[in-house]
């Protein structure tokens, strides 16, 4: 059984255990292989909307041939033949939003009249397929085209930095314990406290980790500590303390190391973590599972 301090650094061993063992990558049943045959990703990400491959592929017009179109949001006019969406507000207003124009045109003084039969519940407007039912902003248009419901902004990422909270007709961000709201009422920033202890980012390179402010000065009472091609670091902000990989020639010579960064004024007490037997089973559980 791992040790609890060994068992928080489970992350770092994997990495560890991935620089060792010298494979293609290959992905589960569960996960889309990307383009670049190195990421994979949950493949229930494929196909969202939203890039999570670094190369994109997973969003891929070859790979998703049915998001041609964009998906607009609720009150939105997808413009003909492309990705550019404007608000029902904007149509047959005068002034031309879609490139092709089909925004605007005879239609909208010809189908005018038919609006005032089609029982909107909120708007109607006139476009190339009929005049068509709208919401006020915040709501929805329900299945019988004419009736609107309360739309869950909640359900959108990245409505909200953290916590978001629907309401009906609106939404209201907040901040999880520890961070403020923003003007823009919608992200969050950390409390600087103590007021003495400002944020510190740590930032690993080929050379050495180094610590940072925010603004990307460097932190003058904290000297950069040597590493060798790092390819994983992780903090415990509860012992105040830094591990990363430090890759060696070989495996035998890649190792974890430790150090203390007591105040955040400096890596004390660094040491290294003796791995080798854990390493030797992970790689052999590793294999198991290859051969099973």
């Amino acid at each position: 059984m791992l040790t609890p301090p060994l068992l928080l650094l489970l992350p770092l061993l994997s990495a560890l255990v991935a620089a060792a063992i010298d494979a293609p990558k290959t992905c589960s049943p569960k996960q889309f292989a990307c383009r670049d045959q190195i990421t994979c990703i949950s493949k229930g990400w494929r196909c969202d909307g939203e890039r999570d491959c670094p190369d994109g592929s997973d969003e891929a017009p070859e790979i998703c041939p049915q998001s041609k179109a964009q998906r607009c949001q609720p009150n939105e006019h997808n413009c003909l033949g492309t990705e550019l969406c404007v608000p029902m507000s904007h149509l047959c207003n005068g002034v031309q939003d879609c490139m092709d124009g089909s925004d605007e045109g005879p239609h909208c003084r010809e189908l005018r009249g038919n609006c005032s039969r089609l029982g909107c519940q909120h708007h109607c407007v006139p476009t190339l397929d009929g005049p068509t039912c709208y919401c006020n902003s915040s709501f929805q248009l329900q299945a019988d085209g004419k009736t609107c419901k309360d739309f869950d902004e909640c359900s959108v990422y990245g409505t909200c930095s953290q916590l978001c909270t629907n309401t009906d007709g609106s939404f209201i961000c907040g901040c999880v314990e520890g961070y403020l709201l923003q003007p823009d009422n919608r992200s969050c920033k950390a409390k600087n406290e103590p007021v003495d202890r400002p944020p510190v980012l740590l930032i690993a390179n080929s050379q050495n980790i180094l610590a940072t402010y925010l603004s990307g000065a460097q932190v003058s009472t904290i000297t950069p500590t040597s590493t060798r091609q790092t390819t994983a670091m992780d903090f415990s902000y509860a012992n105040e303390t830094v591990c990363w990989v430090h890759v060696g020639d070989n495996a035998a010579q890649t190792q974890l190391k430790c150090a203390r960064m007591p105040g955040l004024k400096g890596f004390v007490d660094e040491h290294t973590i003796n791995i080798s037997l854990s390493l030797h089973l992970c790689v052999f559980s590793k294999s198991q599972q290859e051969m099973g």
